[in-house]
């Protein structure tokens, strides 16, 4: 269950991120989140002691929000190219379903928010490195499984890894709403694109040949 604290927590980081997706991080004051949520900027300040370090918060949720759905496909039982292709396709819907959020992570690494920053900042941005190390730790796990029972192309794993994560974060960029089957639709495309580039033709047949298994 979600304590108060925390669901109050979650509805700053919601209003905060839709707000900075969509008038940018720089342009968007602690004020203009506080009137999208009915209160003052001391609600904010509570649980959030700069702009800096909210900007972060939303950039560690973004992580944890993609982990969350990702993980249940790589602890399931599968083998590595079908586990790589659920993995794939849930990380492009929550690229999708949590858009603002990843809007935000992105107009960050554009270079917005660079100066001094504090100590919880700080700390922020660590902890945000080790989830991402954790959750591409995850990707790597299978395409070295993959490659151990020839399913995959023996690839640089690093490279390979961020190569395709850019290709399943491209709905960040472009993707306007159009309902759950155009999502999906989107989802299974970018999860189709990047098995093709790390698997063997033999290894792709499951999707291409057969739509009624699901991922």
């Amino acid at each position: 269950m979600i304590s108060v604290a925390n669901a109050t927590k979650l509805q700053i980081l919601d209003a905060a991120a839709t707000a900075f997706a969509t008038n940018g991080v720089d342009q968007t004051s602690l004020d203009d989140i506080a009137r999208t949520l009915g209160a003052t900027k001391g609600k904010i300040y509570h649980h959030f002691g700069s702009k800096g370090e909210l900007v972060c918060a939303i950039r560690k949720h973004s992580v944890q929000l993609t982990l969350d759905r990702v993980r249940p496909y790589f602890v399931a039982e599968a083998p590595p190219h079908e586990k790589f292709h659920a993995m794939a396709k849930a990380h492009a819907i929550a690229m999708i379903s949590e858009l603002a959020y990843h809007r935000v992570v992105v107009e960050e690494m554009r270079g917005s928010g660079t100066g001094t920053i504090t100590d919880n900042e700080h700390n922020l941005r660590l902890e945000i490195t080790v989830l991402q190390s954790k959750y591409e730790d995850m990707f790597r796990s299978v395409l070295a499984s993959g490659i151990a029972v020839g399913q995959f192309r023996d690839q640089d794993i690093s490279v390979t890894v961020r190569s395709f994560l850019m290709m399943l974060h491209a709905p960040i960029y472009w993707y306007q709403p159009r309902g759950p089957q155009n999502s999906q639709a989107i989802a299974t495309q970018l999860a189709d694109m990047a098995l093709g580039a790390v698997a063997f033709p033999q290894c792709q047949k499951f999707r291409y040949g057969d739509r009624a298994m699901k991922s």
